[in-house]
């Protein structure tokens, strides 16, 4: 006689991309034995595993690998809500030097949205770029390495399309390097209008308020993305 097969509950979210909801359920058990061999993996394992996850806890209803990142980053922490626990413990740090042992509620993250953000931005009266969200694994070789040039391949990675009144040159026909070439021929003022894709994109935010035990400063911190919160 074989055993039993337990039920997986089922959990619903909305994607902040599109706000189309989706349906989840948690990691199992051979699953979040995974999560726990993270902290010593690079990024692109990081990345392969996370895509894997959300892949089959969602049902295979999605096309993980063009999601923008920050869906990916709320999908993630939704998971790990119902897997693991929807408290997560964090230490705060006082201006004093004192520590503070405090923790947030995952389901109390909010996905924060500028209302200036743009896809396409001008960059001279005549030529425009239009610019992609960025995979998940892009944006944290850029959190790993902390400089210029894995900015501006993440840049170069994004950029969507570049056009005028009259034509669209889609970047998929044309090399990396030629792109690049593109990217590096710009102004510092028109560099700064893409730098400002990102700054602007949709954010996974969270705010922690403390009071210091020591000082008695009331002590407000922010995290954003999933590279702050548990990578």
């Amino acid at each position: 006689m074989n055993l039993p097969k337990l039920e997986t509950p089922t959990y619903e979210l909305t994607l902040p991309s599109t706000e189309k909801k989706i349906k989840f359920r948690p990691f199992l058990v051979k699953e979040h034995k995974v999560l726990l061999t993270l902290s010593e993996a690079d990024d692109a394992e990081v990345s392969r595993v996370v895509n894997d996850l959300i892949d089959v806890c969602t049902f295979k209803s999605l096309d993980v690998e063009a999601l923008p990142y920050f869906d990916i980053e709320y999908i993630f922490l939704n998971l790990r809500a119902k897997s693991v626990g929807e408290n997560v413990d964090v230490v705060v740090n006082c201006e004093c030097g004192n520590k503070i042992n405090t923790f947030f509620s995952i389901e109390e993250l909010k996905v924060e949205k500028n209302e200036n953000h743009k896809t396409k931005i001008m960059v001279t009266s005549e030529y425009g770029i239009e610019m992609k969200y960025p995979k998940f694994q892009n944006i944290l070789e850029v959190f790993a390495s902390n400089n210029m040039e894995s900015m501006i391949n993440l840049i170069v990675d994004s950029v969507k399309g570049i056009y005028n009144s009259e034509e669209y040159w889609s970047a998929s026909e044309y090399p990396q390097e030629q792109l690049k070439e593109f990217i590096l021929s710009l102004t510092k003022d028109q560099f700064d209008l893409l730098e400002e894709f990102f700054l602007t994109s949709p954010k996974i935010v969270q705010e922690i308020k403390t009071e210091c035990n020591q000082c008695g400063t009331h002590n407000i911190s922010r995290l954003e993305g999933l590279t702050n919160f548990f990578i």
